[in-house]
């Protein structure tokens, strides 16, 4: 079967008197033009151009091609055309939302296939509200919301996907005693300061609720909304901590990071979006990308 583009690549040449022409038509370097012309002439098992000093013209056999090729091209650009009309992908908006952790990455991969996809679709992407994010949603603001908690506490006429779940692992200062150890219990960490995320948010209370089920209310010395500071206050030597492991792409020397001992503790990243019925068809393809991505480990 021979390829389309190539095809496409063949036409530009015969509309321009050089190869170097055809390559700043199609935005190519000449060397790809001359590339994709020598590999249809393999497909096609004949010369399609005769090359001289003064440039390129096609042979019979090119000039049949390009008299078959222009109608399908011409006809896979209509189709192109109908479909994303069809879809709502031709142009538009999609207003996105997520927490920090997933914004460095799972989003930047699914962003990079969404506008490989559908580049007239314009993305905006802010950050999701800590306390309410859903909200954001029932108002109108943002058409995709990814969250990161252990449950959203109301889903009521919004449909949350789940996408990934995230493990928490134990951060220690390098020097910690229990740093060298291969796993560490939580019921360990129990008379340690700790370093954490501000109270209220959905993301302390994960951690209160697997501290109260070692037994213990952690005793928290310091806080901060960023990771990226929680690790380097451990580091530091302020406290322990109890952190995704998205958020541990990146970490200081300074730390040394263990998985639990006993139940793991996990946050559940999912994806809300409006009902399919209310649904932009940008949303749908951005969520049916995440899920792909997130299936793939972010």
């Amino acid at each position: 079967m021979l390829d389309a583009r190539r095809l496409r690549v063949l036409c530009a040449v015969a509309d321009q008197p050089t190869l170097a022409a055809a390559a700043d038509a199609l935005s190519y370097t000449p060397s790809a033009v001359s590339q994709q012309i020598v590999a249809l002439e393999r497909e096609v098992g004949a010369r399609l151009l005769h090359r001289s000093a003064r440039g390129v013209r096609l042979t019979a056999t090119g000039q049949v091609l390009v008299d078959h090729a222009r109608p399908i091209l011409t006809g896979l650009a209509v189709a192109e055309a109908s479909v994303l009309a069809a879809a709502g992908l031709r142009d538009g908006r999609l207003h996105l939302a997520s927490f920090a952790t997933a914004g460095a990455t799972l989003l930047p991969k699914a962003i990079a296939q969404f506008r490989a996809l559908h580049p007239e679709v314009a993305l905006s992407l802010s950050q999701a509200d800590l306390d309410t994010p859903l909200t954001q949603l029932r108002e109108g603001r943002v058409d995709l919301i990814i969250t990161a908690d252990d449950g959203p506490a109301d889903a009521t006429g919004i449909d949350v996907v789940p996408l990934l779940e995230d493990p928490l692992l134990v951060v220690l200062p390098a020097a910690h005693p229990l740093a060298t150890q291969e796993r560490v219990g939580l019921e360990q960490l129990a008379i340690e300061p700790w370093v954490d995320t501000r109270a209220g948010t959905e993301a302390r209370r994960l951690v209160l609720r697997a501290c109260n089920r070692a037994g213990f209310i952690p005793r928290v010395a310091f806080e901060s909304d960023e990771y990226a500071t929680i690790q380097e206050l451990v580091a530091a030597g302020a406290g322990v901590a109890l952190i995704p492991e998205l958020a541990l792409r990146s970490s200081p020397d300074g730390v040394r990071i263990r998985p639990l001992s006993g139940p793991p503790v996990v946050r559940h990243v999912r994806a809300a979006v409006h009902p399919e019925e209310y649904r932009a068809p940008a949303a749908n393809a951005m969520l049916a990308i995440l899920q792909a991505v997130a299936g793939a480990g972010a």
